[in-house]
């Protein structure tokens, strides 16, 4: 059984969050920490300004009834207002339960159910009507505060009847084992699971990361803020961000996204591969578009080499040359894409590929790929300056140990991973082994330390004939593409490999018009020639990377691409298989029809 450790910790954690706040308070309460959209720019809001915020709404949460160890939900997308709302939970020693802005009003309803939440903040108007069509069956929940309507105005009138050193005294009570939020899993199958993290949990990977990352980010940089907050990744990158003096700019929505790069200017980004790909696949598109094609192809190749040979150690001279010409051609425009001051990004929640990694490297954009899960807060593995791997998710965490388990799944322990799911005994039951929480994800540990994930646990496929294939490398490749936005990759219990491609909804219309199909849709070309040889070509490239027994021998379009508002994609961009498989039935049975 494979198995590494950690270093040890040099940076201690501190004992809960609300202690984050008040250090960086200390350190520099002038300080930006962070930004909203207002017009043209971003307008700044100071350290000192957002903890007096955070307090006065967190007195306002106590007025309101709020007790310590209470849950709060607090459904909305990413913006200032959520971490306020988020601290001020916090700080009022309550519980924060997020859900996704795009979830359903039956998820909601299980969730602020199962939580026992108290009371619910929500973003809008729309939410609102969700919540309140489940609002009778949710009797805990004593009442909801919507954003738009000035949720925290209310809140911070409420308050002013509580004392100052009442929030002081709920800080105070907080230990490192209290239950500090409750992260219900989007996951890809089943009812969603409330992972019980505690301000050790998070605390911990607050100061596991700011050692792993020490030297590489610095007090002052910015990080545009695009993901749900909702998401664990992004809650401890903002916690993270508070810590260590970065400057959060919060994007108004993802469609937003090119234009606020360029206005935020960030020095970093947090994403998941789905963005890289898009970024490249755009500007691969656009150049071909242009005629410009050949350049772009030989300038991702330069990039490329380039990376890969640096760090080798032996950069020929010729591509070193290349590198030069093409840094004024096309890197430099890449580069103003994202801003024009990004160093580096980190990307999770799935795999961003050692080509497109490299790709990006050769370009200037440093990514650091890293590793965990929900019930891991989230970080169990990173990629670091001094320790870079493209291709692998990096060496573990600071006191955290990686095991691969002789079914190849990956194990993990250390002080950030959850001990429990709320009210769930079976569940927390099924993901340990003794102490050791398994992650039902599929890996290797290379002769440095370096995990390389292989695929999901639960997604194998065994064909008829009893070959073990892993979707995962397949549909990394595929998802290269340009005109593929997802891929799923099928085949259990059947005589071969099969696969359900989605057409990437922006990159088709340029591509109909192209071919002269301007005005028909994705649904009215499923069974085009063009579009079916396009794609034929991209499964051909992907089984270049699996044995013959692996290779996919047939594929269907799918009418519309795959979406998170039709339960399709959870909110970080992963195909849910059973949503998918259960909305195109049809399509899947005619690939094995005989």
């Amino acid at each position: 059984m494979e198995s590494i450790t950690g270093s040890k910790l040099t940076v201690s954690a501190l004992p809960n969050l609300a202690e984050i706040l008040k250090s960086a308070v200390a350190a520099g309460p002038d300080a930006p920490v962070a930004a909203y959209r207002e017009g043209d720019g971003f307008v700044d809001v100071g350290t000192k300004e957002f903890g007096d915020r955070v307090r006065a709404v967190a007195r306002g949460l106590i007025a309101s009834g709020v007790d310590a160890g209470d849950r709060v939900v607090l459904m909305s997308s990413t913006r200032y207002e959520w971490i306020v709302a988020d601290m001020a939970i916090v700080s009022a020693g309550a519980v924060t339960v997020p859900i996704y802005d795009t979830s359903s009003a039956e998820q909601i309803a299980w969730i602020v159910g199962n939580s026992e939440a108290v009371l619910a903040i929500l973003e809008n108007e729309a939410m609102e009507t969700e919540f309140a069509s489940v609002a009778a069956g949710l009797t805990d929940c004593k009442e909801h505060l919507v954003l738009d309507s000035g949720a925290l105005d209310t809140l911070v009138k409420r308050g002013q009847s509580v004392a100052e050193d009442e929030v002081d005294r709920r800080i105070a009570g907080l230990t490192p084992e209290s239950l500090a939020t409750v992260i219900y899993t989007s996951g890809t199958t089943g009812r969603p699971k409330g992972c019980v993290l505690t301000h050790r949990n998070l605390a911990t990977n607050v100061a596991q990361n700011a050692q792993a990352l020490s030297g590489m980010v610095e007090r002052g940089d910015t990080v545009l803020m695009f993901l749900p907050l909702a998401h664990i990744l992004t809650k401890t990158m903002y916690l993270f961000a508070v810590q260590n003096g970065v400057r959060m700019a919060f994007a108004t929505d993802v469609a937003h996204l090119a234009e606020e790069l360029k206005l935020a200017k960030p020095s970093l980004l947090v994403a998941v591969p789905r963005i890289f790909e898009k970024v490249f696949n755009g500007a691969q598109k656009k150049a071909h578009d242009e005629g410009k094609g050949r350049i772009f192809d030989l300038a991702a190749s330069i990039a490329i080499n380039h990376s890969r040979e640096k760090t080798a150690g032996s950069l020929k001279p010729w591509t070193q040359a290349g590198h030069f010409v093409f840094d004024k051609l096309v890197y430099g425009k890449l580069r103003e894409a994202f801003g024009g001051s990004m160093r580096l990004a980190f990307s999770g929640g799935g795999p961003l590929g050692e080509r497109l990694t490299s790709f990006f490297d050769g370009v200037g954009l440093s990514i650091f790929e890293g590793y965990g899960l929900t019930e891991t807060s989230p970080t169990l593995t990173v990629n670091r300056a001094e320790a870079w791997k493209p291709g692998t998710v990096g060496q573990p965490a600071a006191e955290t140990d990686i095991r691969i388990a002789e079914d190849g799944e990956i194990l993990a322990r250390g002080p950030q991973v959850f001990s429990e799911y709320w009210k769930n005994p079976d569940a927390t039951a099924d993901v340990f082994d003794d102490d050791w929480f398994r992650t039902g994800d599929i890996g290797e540990l290379d002769a440095e330390g370096f995990l390389r994930i292989t695929g999901r646990k639960k997604e194998i496929i065994v064909t008829a004939g009893g070959k073990n294939v892993a979707p995962a490398p397949l549909e990394d490749r595929l998802r290269a593409h340009p005109l593929i936005s997802q891929a799923m990759v099928v085949g259990d219990n059947q005589p071969f490999i099969a696969a359900m491609i989605a057409i990437d909804a922006d990159a088709f219309p340029s591509w109909a018009e192209d071919n002269d199909l301007a005005g028909s849709s994705i649904a009215d070309l499923v069974d085009n020639e063009k579009l079916n040889t396009v794609i034929q070509e991209a499964i051909d490239d992907a089984n270049k990377s699996v044995s013959k027994a692996e290779s996919i021998r047939k594929f269907v379009i799918l009418p519309s691409d795959l979406t998170v508002e039709n339960g399709e994609l959870t909110p970080t961009l992963k195909v849910k298989r059973n949503v998918v498989a259960d909305n195109y039935q049809s399509q899947l049975d005619a690939l094995y029809a005989k």
